[in-house]
């Protein structure tokens, strides 16, 4: 009896492992299948140029300087100073760039929760006023709650390849990040040369 109780407690136990195995087995098939059809959404090739991704994490302050606003979240950039029309003809001597966020604001008492999106960035005017800074300005589409802001004023900085500062110009957006710009991260940059 006690030898019966014991081989039927091994083939549950055994049966459990091949269904587990079986199952993580099949996981994995499916989270390969996956990656491999992210890598069919990314076949495009990437231009000559600069391409920064990172993180927004930032303090935003009210009219009277204290910080109200925690903001946080994901963006991404590029700057290409290959600029050809469809046909061929360069458009002049200014880059190409892009700049994309995605970002949650929250008071710091918790409250207000919300999220803002930048896009359809339009460089206007390019400057390095020092080795270790580069400034972008231009416009771009913020999403607020009223819906989207077109042509908002920016002034983009990437600082020692390690941060980067939005300005929002306030007069566009009823002063809505405050009185300074958002901070975030660098965390990679990609130059493609070819």
């Amino acid at each position: 009896m006690a030898r019966t109780k014991l081989l039927l407690v091994l083939f549950i136990a055994s049966a459990a492992l091949l269904i587990s195995g079986a199952i993580q087995n099949s996981v994995m098939a499916n989270q390969y299948s996956q990656q491999k059809q992210g890598y069919s959404h990314h076949d495009k090739m990437m231009k000559p140029g600069s391409y920064a991704f990172g993180t927004i994490a930032s303090l935003q302050n009210d009219e009277n300087g204290n910080p109200t606003w925690i903001v946080s979240g994901l963006y991404k950039g590029s700057v290409s100073m290959h600029n050809k029309t469809q046909d061929g003809n360069a458009t002049g001597n200014l880059a190409n760039a892009t700049l994309k966020a995605k970002f949650n604001m929250v008071m710091t008492n918790g409250s207000a929760m919300h999220d803002h999106r930048i896009y359809n960035f339009t460089l206007t005017d390019m400057s390095m006023p020092n080795n270790s800074t580069t400034v972008f300005n231009g416009t771009a589409t913020i999403t607020m709650r009223q819906g989207p802001v077109p042509d908002v004023p920016l002034s983009i900085k990437a600082m020692e390849n390690n941060v980067v500062s939005i300005w929002v110009d306030p007069t566009k957006v009823q002063n809505h990040f405050g009185n300074t710009p958002i901070f975030g991260t660098i965390e990679k940059l990609i130059e493609v040369h070819k």
